[in-house]
Order: C-alpha cells, then structure tokens, then sequence
C-alpha cells in the first residue's frame, strides 16, 4: 500500500469501493484528477491511496462536474 500515490495519467484504476477511474493529472503528490468511467463525472482527489493489488481510494475529493461528451 502507498499513500499520497502517484498516478499515471492515462490509466485506467479501479477504485477499492467500485468504479474505473481515469486518471485526468497527477501533477501534485497530494491531489490527482479522475474521471469516472461510466458517468463523466470529474473531480480532484486527494490523499490517494494504491493498494498492492492495484486498486485505489482517497481520503476525500473536491471540485466535482460532470465532463462534457
């Protein structure tokens, strides 16, 4: 497990509680931009997590829209 985890942008994650997530940026250690697969839906987490299997979560996230088609 890593905390503060930097990810790839351009890959595809799949979050701890459900959900594939695509990282936008991860410019900063502390927060990463993802969007949701399935519904667009983007935002900012922060403090993410990346488990050894590959899956992720974060402490909290900011700064919500949904992503024009």
């Amino acid at each position: 497990m890593k905390r503060n985890a930097r990810l790839q942008k351009g890959n595809i994650y799949e979050n701890k509680g459900g959900g594939s997530f695509l990282c936008i940026e991860s410019t900063r250690r502390e927060i990463t931009t993802l969007r949701n697969i399935a519904s667009g839906w983007t935002f900012q987490a922060h403090c993410v997590t990346k488990y050894d299997d590959g899956k992720i979560e974060w402490d909290f996230s900011s700064g919500g829209y949904f992503a024009k088609a």
